[in-house]
């Protein structure tokens, strides 16, 4: 899904990031490219156009690293999901299919001595308990701390008020944001303004709590300047961004 991680990409340029580098196909380059030429590329290798494991990709040379969005979710593209989490000495954050990667393997998480941070919508999280929805929404505040504890990550459980959690069990609600941000795609501009952030801060909860809160934020501008929460696009929140970032430089 090359427009997954364009979204990303976009979206962690426009919050700050100094240099991009987007892993994807081969084929998939010129798809991103077309939309975003500032940043570089590196080519993953595949099977059958997807995903899979490369001992070529060297994590080290990264600051941090987002993982997820639109890989596909077989077992060879979670091979490279779970060396990156064991190898990466640096900020990784895991979204959409990512999630999925490590369903079977959460254990991974706790190994790791950097940060690490899950981006979860309710669906996804309920995935990774086990359990259905309506259950997850019953207690979402207990079951998104113990889940933090458990396997020592920041959790950012989104929904419309976003629940972040750190592997301490210390909470922050965000409360910025409104109904057109349940359109696809908005989940992988947080994670991108999510990465620029974390190479910001010292402080991974405090770049979480930023970012989750500038995401929200822009689509409030976007409904109260030009759009509604109908036609609001995920794509109108780079937009929105520079508002934000431009009133609080302000």
């Amino acid at each position: 899904m090359p427009g997954s991680v364009t979204m990303s990409s976009m979206a962690a340029l426009r919050a700050g990031a100094g240099l991009l580098t987007v892993g994807t196909l081969r084929q998939v380059i010129p798809s991103v490219l077309s939309h975003l030429a500032e940043a570089t590329f590196t080519s993953l290798n595949e099977e059958n156009g997807v995903i899979v494991d490369t001992e070529d990709l060297d994590v080290s040379a990264y600051d941090a690293i987002v993982v997820g969005m639109g890989m596909g979710r077989g077992e060879s593209t979670a091979a490279l999901t779970k060396r990156v989490l064991e190898e990466a000495e640096v900020p990784v954050l895991l979204d959409a299919d990512g999630l999925y990667h490590i369903k079977s393997d959460l254990e991974i998480l706790r190994n790791r001595q950097a940060p690490t941070v899950l981006t979860p919508h309710p669906g996804e999280m309920a995935m990774l308990l086990d359990m259905k929805v309506p259950e997850l929404l019953e207690r979402p505040f207990e079951l998104a701390r113990k889940f933090a504890i458990v396997h020592q990550v920041h959790l950012v459980l989104k929904g419309a008020y976003t629940i972040i959690t750190a592997p301490d069990g210390s909470q922050v609600v965000n409360t910025t944001g409104n109904p057109g941000l349940g359109k696809g795609g908005s989940g992988d501009v947080l994670s991108g303004i999510l990465l620029a952030m974390l190479m910001q801060h010292e402080d991974p909860m405090e770049a979480i709590a930023n970012g989750v809160y500038v995401h929200g934020k822009a689509a409030d501008v976007l409904v109260e300047d030009t759009h509604s929460q109908q036609d609001l696009l995920a794509t109108d929140l780079m937009k929105g961004l520079a508002k934000v970032f431009r009133n609080i430089s302000d």
